[in-house]
């Protein structure tokens, strides 16, 4: 498990909170571009690697993938209490937006605007996603497996759409090799 970084600030457990609250309640159509851009970008409190670190991390774990990073990191800050405030930070207003949502739902949906409106919010999560992938993609050490693996990937989920469960099942032991590989060639 990636460690802490030495120059980065460490925040308290009410700074846990209210940031991951924030980024809860801002993050609608994705949460995870908004929780790199305020843990890397605005806090500085990991860089780029350290994020791409701790969402690596994340993403073998079950549960959203976000969730996981924060837990993870107030864990690695502030043991049990700072994975605690991240995840309630983290599920605070989605949580009651939701229930309100819901009985909204049940009483507008049948409204053209209403309709329209969550239609308009789909490009905007699918270009915020993809920023955040660019971004992921940016920061990744630029090695022959790591892009080998990555095109493995994409290939795997958007051309023949396979369960994650498989495309994890078929991409982690091929990048492994790959890594090995390619480790292995330059040493040799």
């Amino acid at each position: 498990m990636p460690e802490l970084e030495p120059d980065m600030p460490q925040p308290s457990l009410w700074q846990l909170f209210y940031n991951f609250a924030m980024v809860g309640l801002f993050g609608f159509g994705g949460v995870m571009p908004w929780a790199r851009q305020m843990m890397v970008d605005r806090r500085r409190w990991v860089s780029e690697q350290g994020f791409n670190e701790l969402l690596t991390t994340g993403q073998f774990f079950p549960g959203p993938n976000i969730a996981n990073v924060g837990i993870i990191y107030g864990r690695r800050l502030h043991g049990l209490p700072g994975a605690i405030v991240t995840v309630c930070g983290l599920y605070l207003f989605p949580s009651l937006i939701t229930v309100f949502a819901g009985f909204a739902y049940a009483k507008w949906w049948s409204n053209e605007v209403v309709q329209q409106i969550f239609g308009a919010v789909m490009p905007i999560a699918t270009g915020l996603m993809l920023g955040t992938t660019l971004r992921l993609l940016k920061a990744m050490p630029r090695t022959l497996a790591n892009y080998s693996a990555f095109v493995l990937t994409f290939v795997l989920m958007a051309v023949f759409v396979l369960p994650l469960w498989m495309v994890l099942l078929i991409c982690i032991p091929s990048s492994l090799a790959l890594s090995f590989v390619s480790t292995h060639k330059v040493a040799g």
